[in-house]
């Protein structure tokens, strides 16, 4: 049976979510079957935290207004005997009765957590990926990103892993569908934007003039000036990337930016087609003057909502985007049913890149963190709920590739078959090992920024592989800039504006990389693997 996802956006809506949730009540349905809480006594012991809470509420609130009166009762003396007599025995009362009350919820909170402890005990951050591979068959997750995995990537797939600093891997995620490579990367991405800084002088000057009776006068003035100046500053941000390996196209390069398509108006939508369109006859005009590749599809729509002008090779643009594929993509980009136009689609020859505005702040694996509670209903609500966002956001990230049939298609072996890397795992993973310990242990003394960190392999050895951890970070330095303002007086006045320059730094660590259990010495443990500096 053919398990290939032709038209993403009307099957996630009639099977797969629905398949999801299914495949999600069955998994909590087991899980509390063999973690054998007992839901009944949980209930109980909620129902009665929260009577308690609201008791202690209660009572707190008449603790409230007894010690109000008795500061009123103070302000007029007369009230004191009464105080005395009355007031302060009443709040004493209430004092214990507040403490009573507070510690009987904490012990039925700590109770009830007793009592689920056994079913969250049987979560794991992975869950999440199997219920994805069990509701996607074609989909397949793999435990650590190898070297070997990276090597295929790159020869077979065009895959370029970014050597640049500014981009460092904070996790990743590699797996299959069909047998077509993709890896999932949660990124820690420097670039270098500009701070204004504003500098200030007040002068002050002895102005002459004539009164309205034609008398001489003299006035003091006053007047602040402004001095701005602009200099560079280094700016920080994460990001998640979906990387898949596909051939079809394999000379084809193009890319497109999100517009945010879907939450136009109807009226707008038909404004921005219009204007796409004189800019598509524009391009086929030129085109023709100079013998350039391009020609634009008769689907003109298409051709203005995926917005792919910078494709290089026509032929192959339209193997891809069959009549099918662009009306799934249209779909996707007019639909408010996933997250509409919110994707980046970069295409390098085989390699095919998307980054979406939903998935940057998710994590790469869903934690059971996320439904910690000590109440069963509650987990079981935040389970479900967190599970099918996750698969959702997750589904979305593939929608954009998995609209075109042609990226569907099982791989033919013909491709280099990857010698064995002289290394272990993947560089990426080196650099997630070092982000998960902290770039506080491998910068320079002297920074004063965040540290981008990237790894190089040295050696393989028996105990692993010894990578070379680089941090590049930076440190600061007071300046001065002297700024020339015209002033009210008529005279030019220096303002000084200070601000800060930022030195780039490099600092170099040497670490081990094994898959040993528990290392004490270890800096950090991932995907199996830890990391310990060396000497």
């Amino acid at each position: 049976m053919d398990q290939r996802i032709y038209k993403p956006l009307e099957e996630f809506k009639k099977k797969y979510r629905p398949l999801h949730q299914k495949k999600t009540e069955q998994f909590f349905k087991d899980a509390t079957t063999r973690s054998k809480v007992d839901i009944a006594a949980n209930r109980k012991t909620v129902k009665a935290y929260h009577e308690a809470v609201a008791h202690w509420k209660k009572v707190r609130k008449t603790l409230f207004w007894w010690k109000f009166l008795r500061v009123i009762l103070y302000i007029l003396i007369l009230g004191i005997p009464f105080v005395l007599w009355k007031i302060n025995p009443k709040i004493k009362t209430l004092k214990a009765q507040v403490e009573a009350a507070e510690d009987r919820s904490e012990n039925l909170e700590v109770k009830a957590r007793e009592q689920v402890a056994p079913l969250l005990a049987c979560f794991t951050e992975k869950d999440c990926l199997r219920l994805a591979e069990d509701t996607i068959s074609l989909l397949k997750f793999f435990p650590t990103f190898t070297a070997q995995q990276e090597l295929d990537m790159l020869q077979n797939y065009d895959f370029a892993p970014c050597m640049n600093w500014e981009l460092s891997s904070l996790d990743t995620l590699s797996g299959r569908y069909n047998g077509n490579p993709f890896l999932f990367e949660r990124r820690h991405i420097h670039t270098m934007g500009t701070e204004t800084y504003h500098g200030y002088k007040t002068i002050s000057w002895t102005e002459h003039y004539v009164d309205s009776e034609g008398r001489a006068r003299t006035r003091r003035r006053t007047q602040t000036l402004h001095a701005s100046v602009v200099k560079p500053k280094p700016y920080y941000s994460i990001g998640t990337a979906l990387h898949y390996g596909a051939q079809g196209g394999d000379a084809l390069s193009f890319s497109r930016d999100a517009t945010n398509l879907d939450r136009k108006s109807e009226r707008e939508l038909k404004r921005y087609l219009k204007k796409g369109e004189k800019k598509l006859e524009k391009m086929n005009r030129k085109a023709l003057e100079t013998g350039d590749d391009f020609m634009a599809l008769s689907n003109t729509e298409f051709g203005v909502l995926f917005d792919a002008l910078d494709r290089d090779h026509e032929v192959q643009y339209r193997t891809l985007f069959t009549p099918l594929a662009q009306i799934n993509m249209e779909n996707l980009i007019l639909s408010k049913e996933g997250y509409g136009d919110d994707f980046h689609f970069l295409k390098k020859r085989r390699m095919n890149t998307i980054v979406t505005q939903h998935s940057v702040g998710r994590e790469l694996l869903l934690h059971p963190k996320e439904f910690d509670s000590f109440a069963y209903d509650e987990i079981s609500k935040l389970f479900h709920q967190k599970h099918a966002e996750f698969f959702k956001s997750v589904y979305f990230d593939f929608a954009p590739l998995w609209a075109i049939p042609i990226y569907q298609e099982r791989p033919t072996h013909s491709l280099n078959v990857p010698k064995g890397a002289r290394q272990e795992w993947a560089l990426k993973e080196y650099e997630t090992l070092a982000n998960v310990a902290g770039s506080y242990q491998f910068h320079h003394p002297n920074s004063k920024t965040p540290a981008m960190l990237k790894t190089a392999f040295v050696e393989h050895s028996s105990a692993g592989d010894h990578v070379t951890v680089t941090a590049y970070s930076y440190d600061t330095a007071p300046r001065v800039d002297i700024v020339p303002v015209f002033g009210g007086d008529g005279c030019m006045h220096n303002v000084s504006v200070p601000w800060e320059e930022y030195l780039p730094l490099e600092y170099r660590t040497n670490c081990l990389v094994t898959d040993e259990n528990s290392p004490k010495e270890a800096l950090s443990k991932w995907h199996g693997l830890c990391m310990i500096k060396e000497n």
